[in-house]
């Protein structure tokens, strides 16, 4: 567990709803399920009202990051970071695959030497719903994720992927991946 999150985010209305949460505002995403599945997978569910405390309690700013750009968290400079996750993001940020690999490069400036890259995406999608709105994402195949990684200076640890199966009306994704991979040193 970390003593200390920076947690960051590209869109103003993703900041501000987590910022809600954060604060206990009344009406704020419940993220009580997620909360009570990852104390579950670790042995305690009924512990989860003081793991979401401590959630709480270790986010020490939440930022606006573009994984576009060279500096993402432009124009602030924080010293490279242990871990980074990213889910869901780089499908949506970016267009085409060049300024896919680029992100990756982006994001390595962001995390130590030996520090670790914990990546969530998803495989074989057009698209994705929320509410009435569509979104359109950058098809990828596993092969060009893993390339992507690789030549952005990581080692990947461990990868999976896993079929899906979700309704149009949500996306057309055909799978899920996600990766563990450290950044090599200079």
């Amino acid at each position: 567990s970390f003593r200390e999150i920076i947690a960051s985010d590209y869109t103003d209305q993703n900041r501000e709803e987590v910022q809600r949460w954060l604060r206990k505002e009344p009406g704020a995403f419940d993220w009580t399920p997620v909360v009570k599945y990852v104390c579950e997978l670790e042995g305690d569910r009924e512990k989860w009202p003081e793991k979401e405390e401590k959630v709480r309690r270790a986010v020490k700013q939440y930022l606006k990051c573009d994984v576009t750009q060279p500096n993402p968290l432009a124009p602030l400079v924080l010293p490279p970071a242990d871990c980074l996750l990213s889910a869901l993001c780089f499908d949506v940020a970016c267009k085409d695959i060049p300024t896919y690999r680029s992100a990756f490069r982006n994001i390595s400036s962001l995390l130590k030497p030996g520090g670790h890259l914990l990546f969530h995406s998803t495989i074989e999608e057009h698209y994705y719903i929320v509410g009435q709105h569509k979104f359109t994402t950058l098809y990828l195949e596993k092969e060009v994720v893993e390339e992507a990684v690789r030549q952005a200076g990581f080692v990947i640890k461990w990868i999976e992927e896993t079929r899906v199966n979700f309704p149009p009306s949500l996306s057309d994704a055909k799978k899920l991946c996600i990766l563990l991979a450290q950044k090599c040193s200079p």
